[in-house]
């Protein structure tokens, strides 16, 4: 009994491989043999699509990063203050109150300015009061927020809290100098 042959035979050498050709591996993985994987062929149009990012990108997106960790720092600060206040025994009078509506506004402020300037609407060396800067005016409404959140009679840790936001931002403030020009010029 005669068996038929599995695999056909190729045709005529055409220069074009068709899938009869391959013998069946087309088929069975969906590529030719000269072509990488599927997978290879993904993650290079992935590598294409994102282009590779300067330094200078990279450390924008660095800066973005620590200034939208510290507006929800600052968020977290408020929500423990008011944990806080929410939790006392103690009697709060006219200063108390005052006080807690007094961190709140700062409070509201400096989450508003950290959101700012990570969505770039503004930078930390924005102009907003004449020669002010924003992180100059920003460390006001830091200073402004603890005094009055200490005020607050409940513990003082989350008021104190307020500084590590504030000294992210410090850091940031103080590595984003415009460097001066030099005088040593190499042309001249």
């Amino acid at each position: 009994m005669a068996q038929s042959d599995p695999e056909p035979a190729p045709a005529a050498d055409s220069g074009d491989t068709s899938k009869a050709e391959l013998n069946g591996k087309a088929e069975l993985d969906g590529t030719a043999p000269d072509q990488p994987p599927a997978e290879s062929t993904d993650t290079a149009a992935a590598a294409e699509a994102e282009p590779e990012q300067t330094p200078e990108e990279k450390a924008r997106r660095m800066v973005r990063t620590f200034l939208w960790t510290c507006g929800w720092l600052t968020v977290l600060a408020g929500a423990f203050l008011l944990s806080d206040i929410a939790q006392s025994q103690k009697p709060f009078g006219v200063v108390g109150w005052l006080s807690v509506v007094l961190t709140y506004l700062c409070l509201a402020a400096l989450v508003a300015g950290y959101f700012a300037c990570a969505l770039d609407k503004a930078t930390l060396r924005t102009r907003l009061l004449g020669r002010f800067d924003l992180f100059q005016l920003s460390t006001v409404v830091v200073v402004v927020a603890v005094v009055f959140g200490l005020l607050i009679p409940t513990s003082h840790k989350a008021a104190l809290a307020l500084a590590l936001p504030w000294a992210l931002t410090y850091w940031m403030y103080g590595t984003d100098r415009t460097k001066p020009p030099t005088d040593a010029d190499p042309a001249t």
